[in-house]
């Protein structure tokens, strides 16, 4: 095979490996569409990405809220928003880009960490409660940013491989 042919192989995978992450796991990202009560494909990033932009309306999010035990203040809190704003939008009004993006972060969160976890009211326990591993934070104050979220993600993985802080 010319070195031509491997390379165009070689530079397949890595596209590939761009639409499909390492990370992408069917089965939370069926959860995160059961807790947003919705019912499309979700194959690669770019699918959240369109999702996101196309935007979650207030029905989904209030969906959502009420699976993971959000009050309308948490969530507002997450995601940017004013209560006000928030009880003014009618039920299929959509969101921002930018809360659409966190509403799914966290319905994707709460995914994993049921998937982890075994069982959603387990996951919601252990957000309510703090962590050592967190700086004795409880989880649930740190999703109000990007990196919180990352930190999460992170401890799940630790906890899903048996390393414990």
């Amino acid at each position: 095979m010319s070195l031509f042919f491997v390379f165009l192989s070689k530079a397949k995978d890595i596209v590939m490996s761009a639409v499909t992450p390492l990370d992408f796991d069917d089965f939370e990202n069926k959860g995160l569409l059961r807790y947003l009560n919705i019912d499309i494909p979700l194959r690669n990033m770019y699918d959240f990405i369109e999702l996101s932009r196309n935007g979650i309306d207030k029905k989904s999010l209030l969906h959502l809220a009420k699976t993971i035990d959000f009050d309308l203040n948490e969530l507002a809190h997450v995601l940017h928003l004013s209560e006000r704003t928030i009880q003014r939008y009618e039920l299929n009004k959509k969101l921002s880009t930018e809360a659409s993006a966190k509403a799914l972060q966290l319905a994707k969160l709460y995914a994993k960490g049921e998937n982890i976890f075994g069982d959603l009211d387990r996951f919601k326990n252990w957000m309510e409660h703090p962590n050592m591993a967190l700086a004795t934070k409880k989880p649930k104050e740190l999703l109000d940013t990007t990196f919180g979220f990352q930190l999460l993600v992170e401890e799940l993985v630790r906890i899903e491989h048996g390393i414990f802080a």
